[in-house]
């Protein structure tokens, strides 16, 4: 997927289809959607790790993946990384915690 089709997916109100991305090294990802919160004039994606290159991960090796989807109006590009930075991490998912679980 590219990044324009990963911010449209993440952003849709509509569609929670899963996210499918490769790494630098041809690594192939693929993760479900837990949810979104705009913070810092970006919009953060939390999603949970499903399948390294087509592999189903156990609980044990799973875990939350957090992605910076970022929109520049002025060159109409998308922009889609991993959050590494641990204080960013946490702070966002401190937020996205205080949001009411949908019924």
């Amino acid at each position: 997927m590219t990044d324009k089709e990963i911010y449209e997916l993440l952003v849709a109100d509509d569609d929670y289809g899963n996210v499918f991305m490769e790494d630098d090294d041809g690594k192939k990802f693929e993760m479900e959607q837990i949810g979104i919160i705009p913070m810092h004039g970006v919009i953060y994606a939390v999603l949970d790790l499903l399948k390294v290159d087509d592999v189903e991960i156990s609980e044990d090796d799973g875990g939350i993946v957090m992605l910076e989807l970022d929109y520049d109006e002025e060159s109409d590009e998308y922009y889609v990384s991993t959050v590494e930075d641990d204080e960013i991490f946490e702070e966002v998912m401190f937020e996205f915690e205080k949001i009411p679980e949908e019924k």
